[in-house]
Formats: structure tokens, C-alpha cells, sequence
């Protein structure tokens, strides 16, 4: 009986049909990947309806008379109408020269209102301004303006923070107090700066509360009416967009699927219906391998001859916060200070105190090498100590 081979138009047709599918595949999960990208809302966003995002800030100032404007997909700029600006926790540091072109303006006559609780990133404002942020021990949900910011009763605001501010400076107002201020008014000029720890006191969730709305109308009215009040979405990400690159168009526009499914075609035509150059050159059946070590120990050359000790603290600071967060899906990014707080109310059984130690010697930049392994030794032991409980 003859044995059925088939032809290589028919392998061909196959592959073509088995290729249609994968790339089919392809481009409906890539397409649900853009779907959920363009889903994702920053937090304090005044596009954000969610509890944490300010949209209702952006609304009511609208429905007061005011023009509220957005300051976003542009070179960073203040109208000249404009009075009243809101900077929600940057998550982009703001240049030295757009820090001067803020300050100037609060200085002709204008309001500032940034909140910021602080963290990895520098905030410029406070930095221009002499105010530094610092863990509280502990917080509250609500706090109590320690002097009248209006002229109608507001008792305590909702909006709780893990970080105070600090200053030298002899000039500042405190209107709220826990153990270290959370909201300074700064004369700058002829205009004004409220400084805010906690922007939690004018997010969605928390304008809900009649104490925090009446705030925050005060804030508004410190602003003429029908004038302008902008909301700082520049460094909040929305910040002009690169010409994106050729390959990131290929890989995320439907012209550029279509290119790449035909790539992928003729490449398959071509391995079908090529020839070999010259005959085949069997391989050698023993290959010397390197071991894993060598790598390993390569790297670690490296690391020493650059003097990356900081670099390699915060590779395993960061592994061993995502390897006890995993369980609980805790974000590795929190500042310590947070994510030990939440890690040891889900998990009361893990020494905090010896967590806390264990981070802070990650996090420090100048340390020896033999301090480098120790403290290494210590985090890696704490992490294989913790995991059996935790997952």
C-alpha cells in the first residue's frame, strides 16, 4: 500500500492556516491589552471618576462659574487668566525651571495648592519651598483644622495620612496638626501656597463629607469668580507624547500586525521551497558548557568593579518585599514604612521591628561590602523564614 505524502503546496496551505490562526490569536489579546492600558486611571487625576481620582474637584469648580482647565499633552504652562493651581502627588519631578515659572506666578498674585504626601520621588516644590515630608508614627482618619481656614464652621476632614511635614522656616501657618503638621499656608509674594500632606482631604470619596466640600470651596473661592483654575495633569503622566518608534507602531497598530502576519508568510514560503547551501555539518556531540556559577560570579564582578552596592541593596529590597507581599498582592513600590503597616495587620506573626531594620540597611547606599553580604544574608533568610506562612 502506498504511503500518502503530501505535497508541499498542501504543507504550505497548512502552515498558512496554522500561522492565520496563531497570528488571529495574537491580535485579539494584544488588542484587550490596549482595551485594559487605556483603562488604567492615575490617582488625584481630574479625569478620574474613581474614589481616589479629583474629577469632582474639576466638575464643581465648572458648576461654580469658574473655568476649570487641565493642563496636560502640552510643553508645561500656566495661562495668564489663570488664578488658582491644584498640584495632586507628582509622579513626575517637576524641572528646576518649571518650579521658578510656578513660584513666579504665585508671586504675582495667584494660589497654589499642592498636596503631596512625599515618597521615592522628590517633590521640587517642597524642595524650592525648604519643606520636607516624614513618617508619622501613627494616623487617623479624620483630622481637625487646628484654626478656622473660612468663615464657615468646618469640624474634622476626612483623609488620612502616614506622612507629616517638616520645615525651618518661621513664615508657615499650620491649620492641621497630628503629631507633625499636614497642611501649611506659605505667604509667597502677593499670592499664596496651601501645602497639604494628605491629598486624600480632596479626592472623590472624601468631598462626600460636607466638612471636606466646604474646604475645598474655600479653597476655590480663593480664586475670582469666572477666572481660570487649572489642574496640573503634566505631571501626573499626561505629558506630550514621543513620535513613537517604528517598531512600537508595528507592534501596536493594525497596519503593523497585518506586516508582520505577512512576514511571518513569506518567511514560511521560503524555509518550504528553498534550497541548502552545501551539505550539512553534523554537530559536535560534546559541547563544553559553562557552568551557572560563572555567570553568576561575572555579574558579581561587575557589580564590585562598578561599585553598584546600592544597586544590588535595592534588587534584593525589592525581591524581598514582592516575596512576602505575593500572598496579599501588596505593591512593592509602597514606601516601607506602608507596606510593613499593612504587611504585619495581615500577617501579625512577622517581626516588624526586625522588617523594618532589615529595609532600612537595603535602602542605604554607602555600605561596605562585607556589610553588603551580611545584610543580604539576613534579608534572604528573613524571606525563606516568612514563606512557608505566607504562601
Amino acid at each position: 500500500m502506498k504511503r500518502f505524502r503530501p505535497s508541499r503546496e498542501v504543507i504550505f496551505l497548512a502552515a498558512l492556516l496554522l500561522l492565520l490562526a496563531g497570528f488571529g490569536a495574537f491580535v485579539a489579546l494584544r488588542q484587550e491589552q490596549l482595551n485594559q492600558a487605556q483603562q488604567v486611571f492615575t490617582p488625584y487625576s481630574s479625569h478620574s471618576s474613581r474614589d481616589n481620582g479629583t474629577l469632582a474637584l474639576y466638575e464643581w469648580a465648572n458648576a461654580l462659574g469658574y473655568r476649570a482647565q487641565r493642563i496636560e499633552n502640552t510643553a508645561f504652562g500656566i495661562n495668564d487668566d489663570t488664578r488658582l493651581l491644584f498640584v495632586f502627588a507628582p509622579r513626575i519631578a517637576l524641572e528646576p525651571d518649571q518650579t521658578r515659572q510656578v513660584l513666579q506666578w504665585v508671586e504675582r498674585g495667584n494660589t497654589l495648592v499642592v498636596a503631596d504626601s512625599g515618597g521615592l520621588l522628590a517633590n521640587g516644590l517642597y524642595h524650592a519651598l525648604k519643606i520636607e515630608t516624614t513618617a508619622l508614627p501613627s494616623s487617623a482618619a479624620q483630622n481637625a483644622l487646628s484654626q478656622p481656614a473660612a468663615d464657615a464652621d468646618i469640624q474634622a476632614l476626612n483623609g488620612e495620612s502616614y506622612r507629616g511635614l517638616e520645615t525651618r522656616r518661621e513664615d508657615v501657618v499650620p491649620f492641621m496638626e497630628t503629631e507633625k503638621p499636614l497642611m501649611l499656608r506659605v505667604t509667597r509674594g502677593q499670592g499664596v501656597i496651601w501645602i497639604l500632606a494628605a491629598p486624600a482631604l480632596l479626592n472623590n470619596e472624601n468631598l462626600r463629607n460636607p466638612n471636606n466640600a466646604k474646604f475645598a470651596r474655600a479653597l476655590l473661592a480663593s480664586a475670582p469668580p469666572g477666572s481660570g483654575i487649572a489642574f496640573d495633569e503634566y505631571h501626573l503622566g499626561l505629558k506630550p507624547q514621543m513620535t513613537p518608534s517604528l517598531l512600537s507602531v508595528i507592534y501596536n497598530t493594525p497596519w503593523g500586525w497585518g506586516l508582520l502576519f505577512a512576514a511571518f508568510a513569506l518567511f514560511g514560503y521560503l524555509i518550504l521551497n528553498g534550497q541548502r547551501l552545501g551539505r550539512t555539518i553534523p554537530v559536535q556531540k560534546t559541547l563544553a558548557r559553562r557552568a551557572p556559577s560563572e555567570y553568576v560570579v561575572s555579574m558579581a564582578n561587575l557589580f564590585r568593579r562598578a561599585n553598584k552596592r546600592g544597586m544590588v541593596l535595592q534588587h534584593y529590597r525589592r525581591s524581598l518585599k514582592r516575596r512576602l507581599g505575593r500572598p496579599f498582592h501588596l505593591d512593592p513600590d509602597l514606601p516601607d514604612e506602608r507596606y510593613v503597616e499593612l504587611l504585619t495587620r495581615m500577617r501579625p506573626e512577622i517581626d516588624r521591628a526586625e522588617l523594618t531594620q532589615i529595609l532600612n540597611k537595603l535602602r542605604r547606599a554607602d555600605t561596605s561590602e562585607a556589610d553588603l553580604v551580611k545584610t543580604v544574608e539576613q534579608a534572604v533568610t528573613f524571606g525563606t523564614r516568612n514563606k512557608a506562612s505566607s504562601e
